[in-house]
């Protein structure tokens, strides 16, 4: 056992932005909360943590060992759950990505790294699952709602490495209505990564609804975006892209 010292020092923010502003629904804001695991030789479990500026408040103190001089490995993840299984954490996206709260709380991400005795630890959150962006090939469609078909919506995340992997739980996902930079519309969840088919129901303004399914399966893989482009005919066009890129459209509806 190791006799406690000072506490750890933790920041954090998402890859490729700064904390505290929601410029993109990839940044991370004040208020977010955290969990956080100081693995060996520290073994402080799931530890909530609250982002302020670039720095994280920890429910509790985590402290260095005072003769600590290993390397020690810290991993966290958001958002924060109460309850977790060892080093597995069970979550689950939610069937109403509507709203903006829906979609963030369906955001799992993942940060892990070592540092050096008395040293801050610095966590870079990356996304853990997929996101889909739906938009009409024709731009004069007005769109009311698009819902997935029965997909895997649940995932367990491995705290140690990072993984995810599907679980039975299964649902539809109801997609919200988002804006690119550009201007243009589309809808947007954040999905399980797996594979599949993927079908699509989509309801425009008046009632008709769209049937969509891709032609082939394809995998959708962690950290991903992949935007699919609908025809009027329910003809499925689906290409990937980093994260920032197509995926990056902003609700409409941020404040629900």
């Amino acid at each position: 056992m190791f006799a406690l010292r000072e506490d750890v020092v933790f920041t954090a923010s998402a890859s490729g932005y700064a904390s505290s502003t929601k410029a993109s629904d990839s940044a991370l804001e004040d208020g977010d909360e955290i969990g956080i695991f100081a693995l060996d030789p520290i073994d402080a479990l799931n530890v909530k943590g609250t982002l302020g500026q670039g720095k994280v408040k920890t429910e509790v103190p985590v402290k260095w060992g005072l003769d600590q001089k290993e390397i020690s490995r810290f991993a966290a993840y958001l958002p924060y759950m109460a309850a977790t299984e060892g080093a597995d954490l069970s979550f689950s996206v939610k069937a109403d990505q509507s709203s903006y709260a829906g979609y963030s709380a369906s955001d799992l991400r993942y940060a892990v790294t070592d540092a050096v005795p008395g040293t801050p630890v610095d966590f870079l959150f990356q996304h853990s699952l997929s996101k889909l962006v739906v938009v009409m090939e024709s731009p004069d469609v007005e769109v009311e709602s698009v819902v997935t078909g029965e997909l895997v919506t649940g995932v367990k995340l491995n705290i140690v490495d990072g993984n995810v992997e599907g679980t039975a739980l299964k649902g539809t996902v109801t997609m919200g209505k988002a804006v690119a930079a550009n201007g243009g519309e589309g809808h947007v969840a954040i999905l399980v990564p797996q594979k599949g088919v993927f079908p699509l129901t989509v309801t425009l303004k008046g009632g008709t609804t769209i049937n969509a399914v891709m032609p082939s399966t394809v995998t959708l893989m962690p950290g991903m975006a992949y935007k699919a482009v609908v025809g009027l005919t329910g003809t499925f066009k689906l290409t990937v892209t980093d994260w920032a890129d197509d995926g990056e459209m902003p609700y409409i509806n941020k404040g629900a």
